[in-house]
């Protein structure tokens, strides 16, 4: 049997949206459809600026007809919060942060296993379980990927009881990467339009919904425009941190960047990189190196899912 994990995610928050106008205002807000995500399942979304520019990457669940969860990076939330309750006007909508008592911890491995939350996984990718103020989330069923995933929202009390083995957030992230799931960070805000990071290419953008804030943009570069850089998995021998919004040159051009780092996470001896690359650069094998044109080299890794036609 698998061994199941448990990972804190103190990083993450979430916002407890209701009210009878919910669904109309968080579908008029963000680049997917929420006026079709269905109770008790969850979906990516991205939330932009006018210019199309993301302010946030996030994880929205459908708990009812009129109740949702935004789970995002704390760090953001501060800025994303105010913002939303800006464009609220006369809608019946309520936005209220995380409750300190409520965690956020993700689990690796064999749900089947988790008999201390007493709450059974949902067998497909994104749906949700819940027992009153506790949500299990099926991030990843395991059907296409080497390792199930969950995410679990609980009263701390309850989460700090649980038995489980505990792993570093690192792993949780390095999944990430590899699943090719980005996170917009404080540092990296408005840096990129939602295909430079492959929301697209995740289902979190729907292109036949009505407006949202940055929409016009948004589907210009997918009916009209080719998208010049996209986000990659690369990997690099380097041991020292490598941040959000790092830069990539290629050697011996450092006069202009080619590639921004979205997050990193270690691998063995390595460090996995997830950035946004110009595409011409990595269909030419360009020379990529990390901080400057003569950092540390590297090497464009095998991807979740096809990002360049023919490639």
């Amino acid at each position: 049997m698998t061994t199941s994990n448990l990972i804190k995610l103190d990083d993450l928050t979430s916002l407890h949206v209701t009210g009878t106008d919910s669904t109309k205002f968080l579908h008029a807000q963000f680049t997917n459809d929420l006026a079709n995500l269905s109770v008790n399942s969850w979906q990516y979304s991205g939330y932009c600026t006018p210019k199309g520019r993301l302010l946030a990457f996030m994880t929205i669940v459908r708990l009812d007809e009129n109740e949702y969860l935004l789970v995002l990076p704390a760090e953001i939330s501060e800025n994303i919060l105010p913002r939303l309750r800006m464009f609220i006007m006369r809608d019946d909508v309520t936005i209220t942060p995380k409750h300190d008592d409520l965690g956020i911890i993700g689990i690796t491995g064999n749900a089947d296993a988790l008999t201390d939350i007493a709450l059974p996984a949902a067998a497909e990718t994104g749906q949700v379980t819940t027992d009153g103020d506790a949500y299990l989330l099926t991030i990843d069923n395991g059907l296409n990927s080497k390792s199930e995933r969950y995410m679990y929202l609980s009263d701390i009390d309850r989460i700090n009881s649980l038995t489980l083995p505990e792993a570093e957030r690192n792993d949780w992230t390095r999944l990430d990467i590899q699943a090719g799931i980005p996170v917009i960070r404080a540092a990296t805000q408005e840096a990129f339009v939602p295909q430079m990071v492959n929301l697209d290419l995740i289902g979190a953008v729907n292109f036949k919904k009505g407006c949202y804030p940055g929409q016009e943009v948004v589907a210009r570069v997918h009916y009209l425009g080719k998208i010049k850089q996209r986000m990659f998995i690369v990997k690099h021998e380097g041991k020292e941190p490598v941040l959000s919004n790092d830069k990539l040159y290629i050697s011996g051009q450092d006069d202009k960047a080619v590639g921004t780092v979205v997050q990193a996470a270690a691998i063995n001896s390595q460090q996995l990189l997830q950035v946004v690359l110009q595409t011409a650069a990595v269909i030419d094998n360009a020379d990529i190196r990390l901080g400057s044109a003569d950092g540390e080299k590297v090497v464009v890794d095998s991807q979740p899912y096809t990002i360049l036609e023919g490639k």
